[in-house]
């Protein structure tokens, strides 16, 4: 279970504020910036901060200089020492955490070193809800901080391996995205290319571009999955025959429902319903 002793959001430090920690804080320290600063991490032979930095020593510890803009985020391991400093103002939202090193194991993050996130509004957001919730003395507090911290650290990881928006798709990606919800909650209708760059006012290059680009699939193959997951909620109802289910999950031919539903899960709707 995630635990936070101590959170702030938009928290605010005097000026050029330092903060020195060098046997870390003794928990984990999820970081979002939102001022300029300067980080130093422990310099090694084989340390990934090393190349192309400045190095200074402090306590008899060599360490690399690096610069950081509103925006970047760090993950701080228990132990690992915490050096950093404002270059001007100093403002960013943070949480102190505690948990089963399990429950993060897995997680696509990178520890103890910045990252920028291609999309932080996810991030600003769970750092929000969490200080709101720690200063609540509503009921399952401790719960509901524990789904923020994780919801938190698997926003983190999707801002890192998703694609950042392009700058000719920035204004379609919200338009596509509302699109394929509506086409996905209507699964059932028929959706061919042509409908789709009607609906869409997109040229069939440049649907599939940015469809892929942004959803990571075809809209094909989009269709046909919101099918299936729709087929196998409907093949609980023993009322419905397997063709009136393949029916109202748009599949107009029985032998293709067949087909693809034996494709993505590997047995037949009849099997699947046993």
């Amino acid at each position: 279970m995630f635990r936070t002793d101590y959170c702030g959001y938009n928290y605010r430090n005097p000026d050029k504020d330092i903060i020195y920690r060098p046997d870390g804080s003794g928990d984990y320290l999820f970081l979002h910036l939102t001022s300029p600063m300067t980080f130093y991490f422990p310099a090694g032979s084989e340390n990934r901060h090393n190349a192309g930095y400045e190095t200074v020593e402090r306590d008899g510890l060599r360490l690399v200089q690096k610069s950081a803009v509103s925006g970047d985020c760090i993950l701080f391991t228990p132990g690992h020492p915490q050096y950093y400093q404002a270059v001007s103002s100093f403002s960013n939202s943070f949480v102190h955490f505690t948990c089963d090193p399990e429950e993060i194991r897995g997680l696509q993050i990178p520890m103890n070193t910045l990252f920028h996130p291609n999309d932080d509004e996810a991030i600003i957001d769970c750092l929000r809800r969490i200080q709101f919730e720690y200063l609540s003395k509503q009921s399952r507090k401790e719960r509901m901080i524990d789904l923020l911290i994780m919801e938190l650290l698997i926003s983190a990881e999707r801002s890192i391996f998703s694609p950042a928006p392009l700058e000719e798709g920035g204004g379609i990606y919200s338009f596509l995205s509302a699109f394929r919800i509506n086409m996905l909650q209507r699964c059932s209708e028929e959706w061919n290319i042509e409908k789709i760059c009607k609906e869409t006012h997109l040229g069939r290059s440049q649907l599939y571009h940015y469809y892929k680009t942004f959803f990571f699939t075809s809209p094909k193959d989009d269709l046909i999955t919101a099918r299936i997951d729709k087929a196998k909620h409907l093949l609980t109802n023993k009322e419905l025959r397997v063709s009136d289910v393949a029916e109202q999950c748009g599949f107009t031919n029985i032998y293709h429902f067949n087909r693809y539903f034996k494709r993505e899960l590997g047995c037949t709707p009849s099997q699947y319903r046993l």
